[in-house]
């Protein structure tokens, strides 16, 4: 329908002309036939032009070579015509396109397409494509993958993934942003290695992977960027039985955190020390984000208490039990009605956490280019031997040997947790205050209050620069902030479910603006991270693969030249406008 509308409008403007023309005063019926037949042949010509005849053209194969491309490369596949983009090297008897597009264009015959070296730009993976076959150069060596943390709270724990290719023996180690190293790891049998470390304050930071040979010689490198997220001050209310150490150092951590902290200690007789005693209500517990209760105060709840705390829960309060000793019969089932059903817990056995030497490189047997010394081995903390009798209850924490501590599940919006530690303020007195605030850290993330959600949540972690990127989510008004002060308005298309796109130009800290909100993306220069890059490519052009030259096919038909009617069309046209405004001669 869509070539058809065009005819049909030429049409119908050579019958309405025509008409005029029959109409009074008529010109002399050998002036009046030259006219019309002028029209036919105009309207003729136009529509050959916008629609050629098709003639029958060779079909033929055309490779391509991109980035990486070798002449022996090249040579080995048979092909009708060579070619290649502004990526490739040089070659000799290859002429150079633009792009993919302009080679398809300038060829409409191809019926295989074979593209050789580390595979097409993003700039020629979004046209239409012949069946394509992708004949790779060899894999790039290096870091060919990366894995950058989710948006995090500040003191929060945080994992980096990244692939190691082609580089026998390597190590990989984590910098921090002042590059002091935090983690070392060696990379599995398939090259994978995941490093851990904490982030301090909230910002946009970038840390940096590398990845060394036996020597201590980096190999390659990759910035990692690192978002924390400012986040309002947390509620919590810290309720205990009776006084102790464990409770004195999560109280510090709390309010080092920046939390609004209500502390209340029963001491017996009717006496409790901290602050003024506040109901257990629905009022009072609206307005926490984390209750937390130890086994004496879960035991001594009241029966109004309880039913205050379960409503709340389902409202999305998040309630941590800590365990400082076995729990009781009333503590049990309290607990088995909030869904944690618990099988033993009277005995206690040691547990080691992250240990501090391990990531800083003990053992690694070369510390060149750190500046700095073999940390002390954080000391074992004691964890009660229990188990959940519901195996859909999540660990709530992962020792050093990967082993779960404690557990928490969904109860309505809200969480409810249990840590089975009694002594993690053994931790600060050691040396090793940051690991005893990753830990409650991460019990806080996982069990506090949801937040609520924000579509810069989604953005992603980082970019390429000078290729397309598709931000959904992002409601009107967004914009982008480029590290020079040049911003960037994004319009959602609706037709491809609200997304917008981004072509970064230049390599750094983007910002994406809502309104009072902003979130950053870090684009990364294709150059600063060549394997990594190499490896998308390559993949990317994998995935298009697909579908066979038709066997047998000789020509294709593919439209015309249209030149020739054009020219025609506007001779005949100039002719027309010629005649119909010419004086006509005096009778």
């Amino acid at each position: 329908m869509t070539a058809w509308l065009p005819l049909v409008l030429i049409a119908l403007a050579v019958l309405l002309a025509s008409l005029r023309l029959c109409l009074p005063p008529r010109p002399r019926l050998a002036r009046l036939s030259l006219l019309l037949a002028l029209q036919l042949a105009a309207a003729l010509l136009l529509g050959l032009t916008l629609f050629p005849p098709r003639q029958p053209v060779p079909a033929d194969t055309l490779l391509i070579a991109s980035a990486g491309t070798t002449a022996a490369a090249l040579a080995a596949p048979p092909a009708g015509m060579r070619l290649r983009l502004p990526e490739a090297p040089a070659l000799a008897d290859v002429a150079r396109v633009p792009d993919l597009a302009t080679a398809l264009r300038r060829h409409p015959g191809t019926r295989e397409l074979v593209v050789v070296g580390q595979g097409l730009p993003a700039r020629d993976r979004d046209a239409t494509l012949p069946p394509l076959r992708f004949l790779p150069a060899a894999a790039p060596r290096g870091l060919v993958e990366l894995q950058a943390p989710a948006p995090l709270a500040a003191g929060a724990r945080f994992e980096v993934g990244t692939r190691v290719q082609g580089l026998a023996r390597a190590r990989v180690e984590l910098l921090d942003p002042a590059g002091h190293r935090v983690a070392i790891g060696v990379p599995g049998g398939d090259g994978r290695v995941r490093l851990a470390a904490s982030a301090r304050e909230a910002g946009d930071v970038e840390f940096t992977l590398r990845a060394l040979d036996r020597d201590g010689k980096v190999l390659d490198q990759l910035p990692v960027p690192v978002r924390v997220r400012p986040l309002p001050a947390p509620a919590l209310r810290l309720l205990a039985g009776a006084p102790g150490p464990e409770l004195k150092y999560v109280q510090r951590w709390a309010t080092d955190a920046g939390a609004r902290v209500q502390t209340g200690i029963d001491v017996g007789g009717g006496v409790q020390l901290g602050d003024a005693p506040p109901a257990i209500d629905p009022a009072g517990l609206a307005r926490l984000d984390l209750l937390l209760l130890d086994e004496r105060r879960l035991a001594a709840l009241s029966v109004a208490q309880r039913a205050a705390i379960t409503a709340a829960m389902r409202d999305g309060l998040g309630v941590l039990v800590r365990m400082g000793g076995a729990l009781d019969g009333n503590a049990r089932r309290t607990l088995r009605d909030w869904g944690l059903d618990l099988r033993g817990g009277e005995r206690t056995a040691t547990v080691k956490l992250r240990d501090a030497g391990a990531d800083m490189g003990a053992g690694t047997g070369a510390d060149a280019g750190t500046g700095g010394e073999r940390a002390p081995a954080a000391p074992a903390i004691e964890r009660f031997d229990l188990a959940f009798a519901d195996p859909g209850v999540v660990p709530l924490l992962r020792a050093a040997d990967d082993s779960a501590i404690g557990g928490w599940r969904a109860f309505g919006r809200g969480r409810i947790g249990l840590l089975p530690i009694a002594d993690s303020y053994t931790l600060v007195l050691a040396g090793h205050a940051d690991i005893h605030a990753e830990l409650w850290n991460q019990v806080l993330a996982v069990l506090a209050r949801p937040l609520p959600a924000s579509p810069l949540a989604r953005l992603p972690a980082w970019a390429w620069a000078g290729e397309r990127v598709a931000l959904c989510g992002l409601p009107d008004g967004a914009r982008v902030q480029a590290p020079d002060g040049d911003t960037t308005a994004l319009l959602a298309d609706p037709r491809a479910g609200n997304c917008s796109g981004w072509w970064p130009r230049q390599a750094g800290w983007h910002r994406v603006v809502v309104g009072d909100a902003s979130a950053g993306v870090r684009v990364i220069d294709p150059a600063a991270a060549r394997a990594l890059h190499a490896q998308a490519t390559r993949e990317a052009t994998a995935a298009l693969r697909g579908g066979s030259a038709p066997a047998g096919t000789r020509a294709l038909p593919v439209p015309g030249t249209r030149w020739p009617w054009l020219l025609g069309f506007i001779g005949v046209a100039g002719l027309l406008w010629w005649l119909e405004r010419r004086t006509r001669p005096a009778t």
